[in-house]
Formats: C-alpha cells, structure tokens, sequence
C-alpha cells in the first residue's frame, strides 16, 4: 500500500470535477492525485481519517500547530528541545487545561510523525580538550588580557553569549 500525498485542496477540486464537470470519480481521484476510495468516501460524505482520530488525540490541530511552531523557533534560536522537554511542556499545558489524561508513551513518535517539520537531531558531543583547557588559571589570563586591552567594562554592558546565540527579545 503506497502513501500519495495530497491536500484537502486536492480532494475539493477532484469532488468539484465530479459534481460539476462530470468527470468519473476515477478520473477525477486520477487527476488529482488522490486515491479513488478516499474521493468515494468523500463524495457519500464519510469523514476523513484525521477527523475521526482528532477527538482522541491529546492536542487540537491549533495547539499542536502552536507547539510545532514553539519547537521549531526554539531549535532557530540554537535551543532544540528535547524530546522529555516537549513532554514536560504538553503535560503541564493539559494540567493547564484541567484534563486528567495522561501523554502516552509513543505520543512524542506519533506526533513527529504527523507533523514532519519536526525532526530528532542528535547532540553533538563537545572535545575533552574544550573542557580540560577551562581552568582557574585560564580563566584568570583571559580577564588579564581583557583587562589590560580594554580596561575594566561595566556589568551592565556585558552580555554572555554562547554558541547557542542570543535569545532576547522572543521569551514572554
């Protein structure tokens, strides 16, 4: 059984051909490129498969559209979350929420797969060498040097920024 890929778009216009161009439903699911049983289904007004599962699912499409927005911002700002972070989120949201339901196991599998903007990165894993060399003594001949090249900088004009950038301005 091989997965097409199409739109609600897609199966609108091929019911439209049907309806008022005349074309067969064959042609029709044909042309637009969608299985001939799903524009059948349509036609005699059977729900999609995702209407009939979104009443069970934890999230509703806008709050799963609003958390894969969520993660895909932070992995731009250099901050992507983990896979018990994005739990940790959806849980509280349901507690939030008032509802006793609890995510399931494979919920975080599920949800990537429905929503493909998201993907697993693997960590990258930092040099013993970058770490070894980050020492009292080095630490203290970096601020010698700063200090002797540009004199004591007031804290407040200071700012620590990582490899992972700067996040301001995007948290509420």
């Amino acid at each position: 059984m091989s997965s097409t890929s199409y739109t609600v778009s897609d199966v609108v216009d091929a019911m439209l051909d049907v309806s008022d161009n005349g074309l067969s439903q064959y042609q029709a699911a044909q042309m637009h490129g969608i299985p001939p049983a799903t524009l059948s289904d349509r036609l005699r007004g059977l729900p999609s498969k995702s209407d009939i599962t979104q009443p069970a699912q934890l999230l509703s499409k806008s709050q799963e559209t609003r958390l894969v927005t969520w993660i895909l911002r932070q992995e731009a700002l250099g901050y992507a979350s983990s896979h018990s972070q994005v739990r940790a989120t959806v849980a509280a949201l349901l507690r939030q929420q008032g509802q006793g339901r609890t995510i399931g196991v494979h919920w975080i599998s599920r949800f990537m797969k429905r929503h493909p903007a998201i993907k697993t990165k693997i960590g990258r894993r930092q040099e013993a060498s970058r770490f070894n060399s980050f020492t009292p003594k080095a630490v203290n001949w970096y601020f010698d040097i700063r200090e002797q090249e540009y004199g004591w900088i007031k804290p407040e004009n200071t700012a620590n920024v990582d490899e992972g950038g700067i996040m301001a301005g995007f948290g509420k």
